[in-house]
């Protein structure tokens, strides 16, 4: 199993620093890639967040799919391989 989720209707304006803090509760955050706009910088909503092992993932993916994140329902599943 994967270590890495799949993250996507993030609030617009999060930080990388704020998403990780989120994603701490669940298991320690290895690496962080919070996709951008390459013209404004602006967040696509979307991002990949590295956990420690899979079952810090998997931990993740439990308590964090739905869950509110400045005002939003965010959506978090195991990223699937390309």
């Amino acid at each position: 199993m994967s270590n890495t989720l799949y993250a996507c209707n993030l609030p617009f304006k999060i930080s990388d620093e704020e998403l990780k803090s989120h994603f701490a509760t669940a298991g320690k955050v290895i690496a962080l890639e919070h996709v951008h706009a390459r013209d404004s910088g602006r967040s696509n909503g979307c991002g990949f967040i590295e956990m420690k092992d899979s079952s810090a993932a998997r931990n993740a993916v439990a308590r964090l799919h739905g869950s509110e994140l400045d005002g939003r329902k965010i959506n978090v599943t195991i990223a699937r391989p390309i």
